[in-house]
């Protein structure tokens, strides 16, 4: 019986449902996402973070808040999902993932706003969080990955999606320092980079069978 065994049928149908969400929840939100900055007056998606679309005041505030929302619950599920299926020991990767989903959902609820230093000052620390376990979650996983004979093939793209989400973060700190860093553009690419991983992913959690299933 699996982990958490609750009937051999439930258990791997929530596991697809999970999966399901890695796969189709970045996509559509990413263009959800660029269709309202499109329709943001004044928007730059190169300098301006998406946190500014969820800004009071904005037009598609809420929207774009439940869309974070959306996105970070659907990482929650594939981490959990993850650390169901992979064989062997050693959550640390998956409760890196399943933090950067938390903290997405942070970030919905506690949107950006200048007006309160306060309130910004939290937003802020919440998004650091995010991009720091966003950015480590793949290296630690790596190892599981390896050790698992239907994800090994996953374990060095991986570690390769640290690597440059790492240096992102070095450059970004740089851009910080020396001023001109494009905010938008590199949110972007660094979210974009590790929600490809994280849906490569989910794409193998859709097509393993209940063979894959981790037994304890």
């Amino acid at each position: 019986m699996s982990r958490f065994g609750t009937g051999p049928d439930a258990v791997p149908a929530a596991e697809r449902l999970a999966a399901v969400a890695g796969v189709a929840v970045p996509p559509l939100a990413a263009v959800a996402v660029a269709v309202i900055g499109v329709h943001t007056p004044g928007y730059d998606p190169v300098h301006r973070t998406v946190s500014r679309l969820a800004e009071p005041g904005a037009p598609y505030s809420l929207a774009v808040k439940l869309i974070l929302a959306a996105l970070g619950l659907s990482i929650v599920a594939v981490a959990w999902t993850l650390d169901r299926r992979l064989t062997g020991r050693g959550a640390a990767g998956v409760r890196s993932l399943a933090i950067a989903g938390a903290a997405l959902v942070g970030v919905a609820l506690v949107s950006r706003d200048a007006a309160h230093p306060a309130v910004l000052a939290a937003h802020r620390l919440i998004a650091i969080v995010l991009f720091c376990a966003l950015a480590i979650a793949p290296l630690l996983a790596a190892g599981r990955l390896r050790r698992d004979p239907a994800f090994s093939a996953y374990a060095t793209p991986s570690v390769a999606t640290s690597v440059v989400s790492i240096a992102l973060i070095a450059i970004a700190g740089a851009g910080v320092v020396a001023g001109g860093l494009p905010s938008g553009a590199w949110e972007r690419t660094f979210i974009g980079l590790n929600l490809v991983w994280m849906t490569l992913l989910s794409v193998r959690l859709m097509r393993a069978g209940p063979a894959s299933l981790t037994c304890r």
